[in-house]
């Protein structure tokens, strides 16, 4: 089994995206509109992004569908529910609101 990936790897990824998607907050979520492919004009968030670009699958912006991009990228349990956590601002304090303004901030969004 591979390493899992860490945070700093998954801001990293997540900046390679920008050319690919178009980042944006809808109401309160972070959400990117794919720019290319068969998946053009699809809605994707934080995850599920990585895991298309990185060529992991494509997969639904749903919690079943955010955990297994989550698992095919290498992400940990506990950071794939941090990421989804900050993507939606489910929470307004600790780790997760710290990564949602790094998310933004890798994103400008």
């Amino acid at each position: 089994m591979r390493n899992p990936m860490t945070e700093t790897q998954f801001l990293l990824a997540l900046q390679k995206t920008k050319k690919s998607y178009k980042w944006q907050l809808r109401g309160k979520k972070i959400r990117g509109v794919a720019r290319n492919g068969n998946d053009r004009g699809e809605l994707f968030d934080p995850i599920t992004a990585v895991s298309r670009y990185t060529g992991n699958g494509t997969y639904e912006v749903t919690q079943r569908g955010r955990r297994r991009a989550g698992k095919s990228t290498g992400l940990s349990t506990t950071l794939t529910n941090t990421v989804v956590n900050a993507a939606d601002a489910s929470y307004n304090h600790g780790g997760s609101q710290v990564l949602r303004g790094r998310i933004r901030q890798v994103l400008e969004v």
